[in-house]
């Protein structure tokens, strides 16, 4: 019977031990036949994988990995030379696991595709999932999400009567990945856990706990909560001194997402010691080096920045994935822009952040580098990144990430109020701050205000001044329960006091409670006193309001008289159609 070569060494359960390694030594000085010989090199490279890490070999990882490399070229030409398939793919699977790094990444094309050529002979049920396997890898490092969801589907047929139950974890994390890179943040928390539980007694355990921790790092990242894991990545990397570098990274990032910036820099300077030897060349590098550009940019390192740019731009086309896809931080060309743009603020990253947008489909890190974008552009383009920053905020809204569209927000708001956007009405406590193309002008919130925010808002719609006279009612507790209901003469003796603090500026909290109140008798007969009262409660406010406007800036107050239009109903109607942008408090 053929010994099965140990390609759990690599991925599923990464690690390397001594035995291990003696005893494929010793298979390979035994080996009696040009084929037991070629399959003998393939798993000596395998249970090396992790050796220097493992401090089982003194010698650089560069070394390791070169004698790695020429142990599977051998193996591949004797494969080869006895015109043997089923050897050649597994020769050609031992070269993919065992030079797993960034040297190979723009190798894999061609023997992905050699190897999907093959697949149809390929009886070994374990070599045609783990062909099916790279396959999807290959469009998650690609970030084509769509060929990604069609390699799974293919995978689910080929593994469905599968005794090999990693192989259908494999599947069940896979869809994980596909709906955080969709947005789908709570459902891929999900899967991943209840893929995990499922097989927590197999082989593969420590690093399941590892890839939990992962994905809910890239869910807490996204949501703008990685103070949340900041202890739990420090008791993991006590625990993971082969990979302390990777977690490093990891506690430095949350370190510095969170503004705890002075413990992220001793962190940064420390991995970057020695032009970042102490990131090993292995499969996690990409993304390792992919966080610590994050790191940089948060502490404004401009050492790191430009190190870590010249590092990843040959991979700019490419996202970061983890191991064999089970999570993603997204595309690389997201970092590489935004550290371009700190080294040239004014050329940038432009064309980076481009063909992210052209060739990534909508998700999380698709707006996410829209914002960037809007960022990065502000000074050079400031009207398209005002665009660019909300559409960023409504995507990211979409997708439940509200700290990131805050961002966004705050940002368009900056354009406007500079001239950038549309007209734009900024309520910041007791205050509003109008700008058109007109003027600007700044004012107290009072009655009349609110009633020309409303009509500003919704240009062209004629508002009846019933409707205006309790636009400040709260929506929820307009006829609510709790409201005792007026009768004719106490609804009167409450228009009678708001005719008063109309007159008189009186307060607006008392004028607010009393349209509360009214809010139960909303209902005003066509053609009532009410009417015309509020009629003309409505146009005096409105009056006072714009008379104050046009005292700052005639230009602006000129503008207002001549496009709203008062009466028993009320319209905003500027000649260019173009409504304004209303920021108030908890808008």
């Amino acid at each position: 019977m053929t010994e099965r070569l140990p390609w759990e060494m690599v991925e599923t359960l990464p690690s390397a031990d001594q035995d291990t390694i003696d005893h494929w030594d010793q298979v390979l000085r035994s080996a009696a036949t040009p084929r037991r010989r070629a399959r003998a090199l393939v798993g000596t490279a395998l249970s090396r994988y992790w050796a220097v890490q493992e401090g089982l070999v003194d010698t650089p990882l560069s070394v390791s990995d070169a004698d790695r490399r020429a142990r599977t070229e051998e193996a591949m030409s004797i494969a080869r030379s006895l015109d043997d398939d089923e050897l050649t793919v597994e020769t050609m699977l031992g070269r993919l696991y065992s030079c797993w790094g960034p040297a190979n990444l723009h190798e894999r094309d061609d023997l992905i595709d050699e190897l999907v050529e093959l697949l149809p002979i390929v009886r070994a049920e374990e070599l045609r999932l783990r062909i099916h396997e790279w396959l999807v890898v290959r469009h998650f490092d690609r970030g084509d999400l769509e060929a990604a969801r069609r390699a799974v589907d293919q995978f689910r047929l080929a593994a469905r009567d599968t005794e090999l139950v990693l192989f259908r974890r494999r599947e069940e994390l896979w869809r994980g990945n596909i709906a955080m890179l969709e947005g789908r943040l709570d459902l891929a928390v999900r899967i991943n856990e209840d893929a995990i539980s499922s097989t927590s007694g197999m082989a593969g355990t420590p690093f399941s706990f590892q890839n939990v921790a992962i994905t809910l790092a890239i869910e807490r990242y996204l949501r703008r909560g990685l103070a949340d894991l900041i202890e739990a990545v420090r008791s993991i990397r006590a625990s993971s001194p082969r990979v302390a570098s990777n977690w490093d990274t990891g506690l430095a990032l949350c370190l510095s997402e969170t503004g705890r910036l002075d413990e992220a820099r001793v962190l940064f300077d420390s991995i970057a010691e020695d032009d970042f030897s102490s990131v090993h060349r292995d499969l996690n590098w990409l993304v390792t080096v992919q966080l610590l550009g994050l790191v940089a940019l948060r502490l404004d390192h401009d050492h790191g920045i430009a190190r870590i740019f010249d590092l990843l731009e040959p991979f700019a086309e490419l996202d970061g994935t983890h191991g064999t896809g089970y999570a993603s931080y997204g595309p690389v060309g997201r970092v590489v822009g935004a550290l371009a743009q700190r080294l040239e603020p004014t050329r940038g990253g432009r064309r980076w952040f481009d063909r992210v947008l052209e060739t990534r489909e909508p998700g999380p890190w698709t707006s996410l580098t829209r914002l960037d974008s809007a960022v990065g552009r502000r000074s050079e383009d400031p009207r398209r990144a005002y665009h660019e920053a909300r559409l960023a905020e409504s995507e990211l809204r979409s997708f439940d990430m509200a700290a990131w569209a805050d961002e966004a927000r705050a940002l368009a708001v900056y354009l406007a109020r500079q001239g950038f956007g549309p007209p734009i009405a900024v309520r910041s406590g007791s205050r509003w701050q109008l700008r058109h193309p007109s003027g600007s002008a700044e004012l107290d919130h009072r009655v009349g205000v609110g009633h020309l925010i409303r009509l500003l808002a919704s240009p062209g719609q004629s508002i009846p001044s019933v409707d205006l006279d309790g636009s400040e009612i709260p929506v929820d507790d307009a006829g609510s329960a709790s409201t005792p209901l007026l009768d004719n003469v106490a609804a009167r003796a409450y228009r009678d006091r708001l005719d008063e603090l109309d007159l008189d500026g009186g307060s607006p909290e008392e004028a607010s409670m009393l349209r509360r109140h009214l809010a139960a008798n909303r209902y005003v007969p066509s053609g009532s006193a009410e009417v015309e009262r509020a009629r003309v409660r409505v146009t005096k406010a409105l009056g006072r309001a714009i008379d104050d406007i046009a005292t700052a800036d005639p230009r602006l107050g000129a503008h207002l008289r001549s496009s709203v239009e008062t009466g028993r109903r009320c319209i905003y109607s500027p000649s260019d159609g173009i409504g304004w942008w209303i920021v108030d408090s908890g808008s």
